[in-house]
């Protein structure tokens, strides 16, 4: 606004649409035309819908349908949305578009190959779980007191027996590791 030829895209950009990536690239799309053909005109946010991970074979989409078939109406998708013009998916196949669309939007090869064999790689042996190691070291009683209070060790972490963090989990009789930071 107010300048000829400088562009802003994505967060940078004030243009009222929410902050993701798929505002980001409809912006980049839209710059890099207006840059190519000399026309300058207003950015128009086309929304396609909200795709998102939930872990464990698990997703939510909330999709726009297109054209004049619409196969979420076919699969019986619920209508959502503030004109019930939307269709939810939900679970496996929510997780399988959610990676199909991410894998796809990857600009190299090798990072595509490499993100299948993390997936890979997870789904056979699990994720890894970095547990991080808290040592402290004793306190010791405060030489001077600081405004009138002694310094004290903070007695809300809660040490955790492995006992109790390697707990049976009820549903399917497996140990089932806890991670407990209070």
């Amino acid at each position: 606004m107010g300048t000829d030829g400088v562009f802003a895209i994505g967060d940078a950009a004030l243009s009222g649409s929410p902050p993701t990536a798929q505002v980001a690239a409809q912006q980049g799309k839209h710059v890099g035309r207006a840059v190519r053909d000399g026309i300058d005109s207003k950015f128009v946010y086309n929304h396609a819908g909200s795709l998102c991970s939930l872990g464990s074979s698990n997703g939510i989409a909330q999709l726009v349908p297109s054209g004049t078939f619409n196969v979420w109406d076919a699969l019986g998708s619920p209508a959502v949305g503030k004109n019930q013009d939307e269709r939810a998916v939900t679970g496996k196949p929510a997780l399988v578009l959610w990676r199909s669309l991410y894998w796809s939007k990857l600009l190299s090869t090798s990072s595509r190959i490499s993100l299948g064999g993390d997936w890979i790689k997870a789904k056979m042996s699990g994720r890894d779980v970095v547990e991080p190691v808290l040592q402290r070291a004793a306190t010791l009683r405060a030489p001077v007191e600081s405004f009138g209070t002694d310094l004290k060790r903070n007695n809300t972490i809660r040490v955790v027996s492995k006992n109790e963090a390697l707990a049976t989990d009820p549903v399917n009789g497996k140990k089932k590791k806890r991670f407990w930071l209070f």
